[in-house]
């Protein structure tokens, strides 16, 4: 399909190296101010045709749904960053004084995830385990981890009333749009659009073994989402909180989301932390004024604050194995992004080589 000058061609979104990268299915998109061009990929092994319905398991991906759905709480009063969590949630993640702030930024002091799923099939002890004290003070360190978002998802429920699926649903999917969203295990109809991840794990069925050992919707993984759910989430931060004209989180909120916190800084942060979502980190964003997030089965979105554009990359680069990397063509998306959408070079000017994939793209002016 032709494009204009300021849109990348459906080759510079998904061009080839399905068999390098790991994928049987691919989505990409970038938007920017003069339009959006969405491209669809089938690559070795694909159970189904990739499409606009298509849904990904989302991954780490799901923690910026999550991260938005605490700047709401916040911006309703429910929620105070600051404050110690325990006073709201006692467990002993959070016993010597972690606040929201901590979680959000991964400085809690807890560890990266639990290995409890590997002895036990019990949900309740899984459960146990990854809420079990921290291993460091709060603040004095910054280390990724997929506990403190399984606390946070806690923290909201507890907070709310409500089952984790329905905080995000009503405070962040249903405000911006994201219809495609499902929570695993997707099943019925919905389970025909999903996206088969890697062999042995059930087609809708989140491929994090925490995740999926907690059989509940939890705060670190857990998302099947479509391109054009991520990319609603990646237009809410492009448009400073809001989403088709209503104002979904405050522009403070908006702005703690964007911005590296200090205290992770001092923490030994290696990206810029903000509350949720990453700024600047190299290993899949182009640019220091790029935010966003990404997910180990193989998405990632970010959000070009200079340019305006956005870009979403979803495959499940884990079909193939989990030693494959896609952080390549994430750079390379990201830069599109930082171009505002008018190159198809990847950093550095380099093109990616490699057999072309059957690409299927359509584009919609805006």
């Amino acid at each position: 399909m032709p494009t204009s000058s300021h849109q990348p061609s459906e080759d510079a979104l998904l061009d080839a190296r399905a068999a390098d990268e790991g994928w049987s299915s691919a989505a990409a998109l970038v938007a920017t101010p003069a339009g959006t061009m969405r491209a669809f990929a089938d690559g070795p092994g694909a159970a189904l045709r990739t499409g606009a319905t298509s849904r990904f398991d989302l991954a780490s991906v799901t923690k910026a749904f999550v991260a938005v759905a605490a700047a709401t709480l916040v911006d309703d009063g429910l929620l105070d960053l600051d404050a110690p969590v325990r006073e709201a949630l006692d467990v002993p993640a959070v016993a010597t004084g972690a606040t929201a702030r901590h979680l959000l930024t991964h400085c809690a002091g807890l560890r990266p995830s639990s290995l409890a799923w590997r002895t036990t099939p019990d949900a309740a002890r899984v459960l146990d385990d990854a809420l079990g004290p921290p291993v460091a003070s709060p603040g004095e360190t910054h280390r990724y981890s997929c506990l403190s978002f399984v606390v946070l998802g806690r923290l909201l429920e507890e907070l709310t009333g409500d089952p984790l699926d329905r905080v995000v649903g009503r405070r962040v999917a249903d405000p911006i749009g994201a219809n495609g969203l499902r929570w695993s295990p997707v099943g019925g109809a919905d389970l025909a659009g999903a996206v088969p991840t890697e062999p042995g794990t059930p087609t809708g069925r989140v491929h994090d073994e925490l995740a999926a050992a907690l059989a509940r919707p939890v705060g670190n993984a857990g998302l099947f989402g479509t391109l054009d759910d991520v990319a609603r989430l990646a237009g809410l931060v492009a448009e400073r909180g809001v989403a088709g004209g209503r104002r979904v989180v405050t522009e403070t909120s908006w702005r703690a989301l964007v911005e590296p916190d200090e205290a992770a800084r001092r923490a030994g942060a290696p990206w810029g932390q903000a509350l949720g979502l990453r700024r600047g980190d190299p290993a899949f964003m182009a640019t220091a004024d790029q935010v966003g997030h990404a997910g180990y089965t193989g998405t990632s979105f970010v959000v070009d604050l200079a340019t305006g554009a956005s870009a979403v990359l979803l495959t499940n680069r884990v079909h193939a194995g989990r030693a494959r990397s896609v952080e390549r063509r994430r750079r390379r998306v990201a830069d599109l992004a930082a171009r505002g959408g008018g190159s198809g070079r990847s950093p550095g000017g380099r093109p990616l080589a490699g057999a072309s994939w059957p690409t299927r793209s359509t584009e919609v002016r805006g």
